[in-house]
């Protein structure tokens, strides 16, 4: 019979009781300090080179069917649009994409925007263009009030999305930092 059977049963509850506390303080300690979380500041600067401040950031998963033909392994895009400038004067955009279950890789792209008018709905829709430093199927966005961008195709038509995800994307504080839970 092993020796550790041979111990009595106060002894070995001792024992575990030690071993489970020692694991415990170990785990606690390697969390560090849980009266400071972990906070993420936005992916993106508050102003541009030229220091035009953040005008709107507009922010969302959308479907792989974004990349023509889709990536394999991927199960969702995350894509952020960043609008700098002032509401009478566009400036420059940031786009981000992540390609959720491919990478943790962030792809950007960056230039200039303008204003123009017309969606394949509505011909005096305000609608945000992009210039030829954007994906040519991420350079034209409709503004639906002004917590709603829907990424148009190439005919000026809102995309459809699938089942489970669309391409609308919303709209984000700037600056808005994000606090991971404990």
């Amino acid at each position: 019979m092993p020796a550790w059977l041979k111990q009595s049963k106060p002894t070995i509850a001792v024992s575990a009781l030690a071993l489970a506390t020692v694991i415990v303080v170990a785990l606690l300690t390697a969390r560090g300090d849980p009266a400071e979380p972990q906070t993420f500041g936005p992916w993106y600067p508050l102003t541009n080179a030229a220091g035009a401040p953040a005008l709107a950031d507009f922010e969302n998963h959308v479907p792989c069917t974004i990349d023509n033909p889709p990536i394999a392994e991927c199960q969702r895009v995350k894509l952020g649009v960043v609008l700098y400038g002032t509401s009478t004067t566009p400036s420059t955009y940031l786009i981000s994409i992540v390609r959720v279950g491919v990478s943790d890789d962030r792809e950007t792209h960056t230039g200039t925007w303008t204003v123009a008018r017309g969606t394949a709905l509505d011909p005096g829709a305000t609608v945000y263009e992009l210039d030829k430093s954007a994906p040519a199927h991420l350079r034209t966005f409709w503004p639906v009030g002004t917590h709603i961008l829907y990424l148009l195709d190439q005919s000026r038509m809102p995309r459809p999305g699938d089942a489970a995800y669309g391409y609308a994307l919303t709209s984000i504080p700037i600056g808005q930092t994000v606090q991971v839970p404990r």
